[in-house]
């Protein structure tokens, strides 16, 4: 297979490797060519600060490793292949490829494996830090031991050696991978421990051995001990962090998990998957702050990556960090208006309304239901954002194009007589608990509500008017409405109490006006209201039973006046 990338001049290519100092290696002599079956590895360009003793403690290793090497046993890659590949990928040759690239050119080089390494300069020493890299899955490591000297050929001599130990774990390797595709997974597990027994700092075959375990299904315990043993060896193993923190969830162990999840991100902060799967769960379990700052710095390391921000968006709105959710969201709208769906809005709305931004909210929910003109449950939310910025009026028409596109829409009618009742329009707020109530609204809510009207309209009557009939009067309709609509026995007790307290005060204001007014119409309305009076009040009663009992001694001495009243004044 051969890699492409973009091309950059041939010309750059010949004056880095003059620049190097490298010698072209096509003057060295031939060598035999390697088997059909022979595994392949290669070296690839170690990093360094100055660009120049990574380079040259790589084609060192490489160089030792041919002659330590016959070809028959481990062909190792010639240089003059990885120049040729470097110039057709456009890549400079003193500069240590990315991991991804790294691993493409391996197997654009069909290396089973490959050495990545970088050198450190420690005072007057070099420090060579190496690992063998499995090209079929970068994230398969063996490090290797740290070697020193004061010169590149000097600092790397000792990895030789180094890389023969641990290659003595490959064939072992290969047999347990082998056995476990052909699902022997006993055999499998022997080859890996074969492995393990021949070179004891073994990772690849270890990596093998907890694979076969995992698909064992052995205890989660075992698997965690497993990945502690790769983990002893390479602390910043992705795949021994991976499978530590997947028993650890199964195990019911949400804190350990958790904790591996962290170190597997910390060893991959630009995975922007792999952060989404960490947050995700430290969210699950409660973790909101820790959750918070992996995702903030996530989306920092991962700039430009929407579903990053749409998490960070969750988590701050969760973790109740409003004015940072909003900012959040508001900047998720700019860079992908597409994210910006129904569920998306109702949040934001909420956000900006929990700030006591309520014209900013208002804002939000117009702007939802612009794009999502056909949807009732945002025009219901429209609705509430206006009342609660004021806009009544504004709020009953958002209401209503709720109810037009979904007649059935929960509380649409209720949400309306609210708005009506804020407005001091009273008789508009019991049409529509008339119409909620048909459209099949909570009982209890309309009718509650209907009855906190008609508790209002009697306590004004009490304080304002006491000497006006027709101020109790007005009670009345919201309260018979409650008591017909709701279910509920404490509410339905209050409203039938009030009915029959309002119903004594009307009988006794025209009561005491029947000596002026001589009026059998008015005498016939007291007469009704003192029996609804004692009819509601008993049925009420135990609501406040020491009012009833005052309410209806007072009925049983003012009701044979009015009766004596009607028979006077309604002779025919």
């Amino acid at each position: 297979m051969k890699v492409r990338f973009p091309v950059r001049p041939v010309v750059a290519l010949i004056v880095g490797l003059v620049a190097s100092g490298v010698v072209p290696v096509w003057a060295q002599p031939p060598r035999t060519p390697p088997g059909p079956n022979t595994p392949r590895t290669m070296v690839q360009v170690f990093s360094s600060v100055d660009k120049v003793v990574g380079p040259e403690a790589s084609d060192e290793l490489r160089d030792r490793l041919i002659r330590a090497y016959p070809s028959r046993l481990l062909w190792v890659i010639d240089k003059k292949d990885i120049l040729s590949m470097l110039e057709q990928s456009g890549y400079p040759i003193d500069e240590q490829l990315p991991p991804s690239d790294e691993a493409q050119l391996a197997k654009a080089q069909r290396a089973d494996d490959y050495l990545r390494g970088r050198v450190v300069r420690d005072g007057v020493n070099l420090r060579v830090e190496a690992s063998i890299v499995l090209t079929r899955d970068p994230s398969l490591v063996q490090p290797l031991p740290v070697a020193e000297g004061n010169r590149a050929d000097r600092a790397v001599a000792p990895l030789v050696k180094a890389i023969q130990d641990a290659r003595k774990q490959l064939p072992h390797e290969k047999a347990c991978m082998n056995a476990a595709r052909d699902n022997k997974l006993d055999e499998a597990l022997k080859a890996a421990d074969a492995g393990i027994t021949e070179y004891p700092q073994a990772t690849l075959v270890r990596y093998c051995k907890m694979q076969v375990l995992v698909r064992k299904e052995v205890s989660p315990a075992e698997q965690v001990a497993m990945a502690k043993e790769i983990l002893a060896i390479d602390p910043n193993s992705r795949a021994a962090l991976a499978v530590a923190a997947d028993a650890e969830q199964k195990a019911g162990n949400a804190n350990e998990a958790n904790g591996y999840l962290l170190r597997l991100l910390a060893a991959n902060p630009g995975d922007a998957a792999l952060a989404t799967r960490v947050i995700d769960a430290l969210a699950a379990s409660g973790k909101l702050d820790v959750a918070k700052e992996v995702v903030v710095k996530a989306v920092a390391e991962n700039p430009g990556d929407i579903d990053l921000v749409v998490l960070q968006f969750k988590i701050l709105s969760a973790s109740g960090d409003l004015k940072g959710a909003i900012t959040t969201g508001e900047e998720l709208i700019q860079l992908d208006s597409t994210r910006a769906d129904a569920a998306f809005f109702t949040r934001l709305t909420a956000l900006y309304a929990s700030d006591s931004q309520t014209v900013k909210a208002a804002e939000v929910a117009r702007r939802a239901t612009t794009r999502y003109p056909q949807d009732a449950d945002l025009w219901q939310l429209y609705a509430q954002t206006l009342k609660k910025a004021g806009e009544g009026q504004q709020s009953i028409v958002a209401a209503r194009r709720a109810l037009e596109i979904n007649p059935k829409i929960p509380n649409g009618w209720t949400q309306i007589a609210v708005a009506y009742n804020d407005l001091n329009l009273p008789d508009s707020a019991l049409v529509s608990l008339r119409q909620a109530k048909g459209a099949g609204d909570d009982a209890n809510q309309v009718g509650g509500f209907a009855l906190s009207i008609g508790n209002r309209l009697y306590r004004a009557a009490v304080a304002e008017d006491p000497k006006k009939a027709a101020s109790f009067q007005a009670a009345l309709p919201y309260l018979h409405f409650a008591d017909s609509t709701t279910t509920d026995a404490q509410l339905k007790g209050n409203a039938k109490f009030l009915i029959g307290v309002s119903s004594f005060y009307t009988a006794q204001v025209i009561a005491t006006g029947l000596q002026a007014s001589k009026s059998c119409d008015e005498a016939k309305v007291a007469q009704a209201a003192t029996a609804d009076a004692m009819t509601y009040t008993q049925q009420g009663g135990r609501t406040s039973p020491d009012a009833a009992a005052q309410i209806l001694g007072l009925v049983n001495q003012l009701s044979p006046y009015i009766d004596r009243q009607v028979t006077t004044l309604c002779k025919p």
